[in-house]
């Protein structure tokens, strides 16, 4: 039953997500808006050394503000969610895979379903193509740490905050 449970709350995300799109920060026409994404132990969303190639992993790590770890969120009205993108690049699910443990990484944007994400319940970021969270492997802290998606669990490896310009982490 538990399992039906935490399948509802997927399918009650996409549904909400299908009604009310602009949950995350920016839009085309503001392109220029974007944040920084803090995940468990305050470590940020950021992208491998900087590196724009395709296949790049996308990892968590130390804050520095630098333009690894500034994301912008772009809506296609024709489509649920928005597209992540850093560095020019979006956020992808390597392969449009849907298994538990699929990296995630750095990748041209094409605007297929494997780019997609939408936010849920607050700060659960989810592709709605596979139906999964992004998520921290192992709950780990560690600097470097690539990141998957995996089943929705709603804990702390899920759990993303979106800071806009002017909040505190930009005096570090």
């Amino acid at each position: 039953m538990g399992s039906r449970v935490r399948r509802s709350h997927v399918w009650g995300a996409l549904a909400a997500a299908a009604i009310a799109v602009a949950t995350l920060p920016g839009t085309a026409s503001a392109a220029s808006t974007g944040a920084w994404v803090t995940g468990i132990g305050g470590k940020c969303l950021d992208v491998r050394g900087g590196n724009t190639a395709n296949g790049t992993p996308v990892q968590i790590y130390s804050c520095n503000s630098t333009a690894s770890q500034w994301w912008t969120a772009t809506d296609k009205p024709d489509m649920t969610g928005v597209t992540l993108s850093a560095l020019g690049k979006c956020l992808d699910v390597s392969a449009g895979g849907t298994a538990n443990g699929t990296p995630v990484q750095l990748w041209d944007c094409n605007g297929s379903e494997a780019q997609r994400w939408v936010r849920y319940l607050g700060d659960v970021v989810i592709n709605p193509q596979s139906g999964k969270c992004l998520d921290v492997p192992g709950s780990s802290t560690q600097d470097g740490t690539q990141l998957q998606i995996y089943t929705c669990n709603y804990t702390p490896a899920q759990t993303w905050n979106f800071r806009q310009p002017n909040s505190p982490l930009d005096a570090r």
